[in-house]
């Protein structure tokens, strides 16, 4: 018995050739895009604050002075934020901020004294911990004491003062070298080079900060591949009641692996809620879906990239008056937004 041919329609043919170069094209269009994508940032990562530091203050931002030759070594291998805002002019809510990707309405802490972070509220270090990183820190100010809930997830946190004579009022912040040391002696032990260093101190240790924490990575060759950021806490506050430029715009310089994106400046205003996400994006590990700020990442990557710009939020609960004329901001919830 003879079997008919199996006729195939022409545009049956066409359809399942067109398929078939669709797929590979989609294919190659998904292995270039694998391709492109820069790696996760395997560390080691470092953040340094540097406390009531306004960006005015420092050569990389127009100021006239050269003894800070740390940091502007370091900012030529970095992208410069050129508008970075911090969302308090006090010490220890503009850290909680920095450290939890929250504003201070949402973390709790809206004051020097008397706050803790909300309990609800997770660190960096903590999230990082979550993705492997050893998470060590390093502070000199009484204010970032473990109490206020900014230790939480680190698994080395050292903020010891010196003990007070018979007389004399508990001090509120120790000397920068003695923090310096602890961070530099905590980052030597690190067996590989997924860890995540927070660092605080004064202005005036900054430059030996930067210098001896580049200094320890290029020892153990690990700066190339690090990501160094610097950030001020806030500018210049007196009583800490103002909310302006001075007050509240702030250092943030971002040194990548290899120098990436070295001597891109970024105009676009940040955050400190910014900081977390970002961090939190390069190691490719999942962002909160609750936090307000956005990664940095886009600007970080690519000297075309952008990212939208967002109302500057901050606040201030310390008591004041002043002339209506003289109001920068609005209140919102409590603070006031720029």
């Amino acid at each position: 018995m003879n079997r008919r041919p199996v006729r195939t329609r022409p545009w049956l043919a066409s359809f399942i050739i067109a398929l078939f170069f669709m797929a590979v094209a989609a294919s190659a269009a998904v292995g270039w895009w694998y391709a492109r994508e820069s790696p996760a940032h395997q560390g080691p990562i470092v953040l340094v604050s540097i406390d009531g530091i306004p960006a005015t203050d420092l050569r990389v931002y127009g100021a006239e002075r050269s003894d800070t030759p740390a940091i502007d070594e370091l900012a030529l291998d970095s992208v410069i934020f050129d508008r970075a805002y911090a969302h308090s002019p006090q010490t220890l809510p503009s850290h909680v901020s920095m450290l939890t990707g929250q504003l201070p309405l949402e973390h709790g802490v809206r004051d020097e004294a008397g706050f803790a972070m909300n309990a609800r509220a997770k660190t960096l270090a903590a999230l990082l911990r979550n993705r492997g990183f050893a998470t060590g820190a390093a502070v000199s100010s009484f204010l970032l004491r473990p109490q206020s809930g900014v230790a939480q997830g680190f698994s080395f946190f050292d903020a010891d003062l010196p003990v007070p004579t018979a007389g004399e009022a508990p001090p509120l912040a120790r000397q920068g070298a003695l923090t310096i040391d602890a961070a530099e002696h905590w980052l030597q032990l690190q067996g590989s080079q997924r860890f995540f260093l927070f660092l605080q101190v004064d202005r005036t240790d900054a430059d030996s900060a930067i210098a001896r924490i580049a200094a320890a990575l290029k020892e153990r060759r690990l700066y190339d591949d690090a990501t160094i950021i610097i950030a001020g806490d806030h500018g210049e506050t007196g009583a800490g009641t103002s909310l302006d430029d001075t007050a509240l715009r702030v250092p943030l310089i971002v040194k990548q692996p290899r120098s990436g994106g070295a001597g891109r400046r970024v105009l676009t205003p940040v955050q400190h809620i910014d900081l977390v996400p970002t961090i939190l994006d390069l190691v490719r590990a999942p962002v909160p879906g609750e936090l307000r700020g956005r990664s940095l990442r886009a600007v970080l990557d690519n000297e075309r990239g952008t990212i939208p710009s967002r109302p500057i939020y901050a606040e201030s609960f310390a008591v004041t008056w002043w002339p209506l004329s003289r109001m920068a901001f609005k209140p919102v919830n409590g603070g006031r937004r720029r």
